[in-house]
């Protein structure tokens, strides 16, 4: 049985990883700006790259929390696409969804695919227009997941209050 406790414990992690998430979505703009005034050094585009790749790393910690605490089961291999379309799930009786927005969702698994070949890159620079691509779907990511964050987190602290 979820407490009420839970609950506002689960709202206090989301809250501090969607802090982290913009924290890091600054950072790429930064890294965008420079490239956008003439850089177009390959260390730019991995900086870009890198934060990008935490960005989702960030979103993913987010999925879990949800997941783990509403349902906990994830299939021991594709658990990172699943994971992502359990957060585009309403589940009746257990939870909402994170990602009501089926938009919401394809950019979250376009942010995890750019994350897989970052962290697959071996000797190889990053392609500057997919990149380019990335960072257009993560900003336009970023700025959609504010509300579906505040709204999920409204209806987390609706339920804590029930439980009170």
């Amino acid at each position: 049985m979820r407490t009420r406790e839970s609950f506002l414990t689960l709202i206090a992690e989301l809250e501090g990883d969607y802090r982290e998430f913009r924290r890091v979505m600054v950072q790429n703009s930064r890294a965008w700006e420079r490239i956008q005034a003439g850089s177009s050094d390959p260390l730019d585009w991995g900086a870009l790259g890198f934060t990008l790749h935490s960005a989702y790393g960030i979103l993913e910690n987010y999925f879990q929390r949800v997941s783990k605490f509403f349902e906990n089961s994830l299939p021991p291999h594709g658990w990172h696409k699943a994971l992502v379309e359990k957060m585009a799930l309403d589940i009746p009786g257990v939870r909402p969804a994170l990602l009501a927005e089926e938009s919401l969702k394809s950019r979250a698994l376009e942010l995890l695919k750019f994350r897989h070949r970052f962290r697959n890159l071996y000797g190889e620079d990053l392609d500057p227009d997919k990149t380019a691509e990335v960072h257009r779907v993560a900003n336009s990511f970023a700025d959609s997941f504010s509300g579906s964050h505040v709204d999920f987190i409204a209806k987390l602290r609706s339920v804590a209050e029930e439980l009170k």
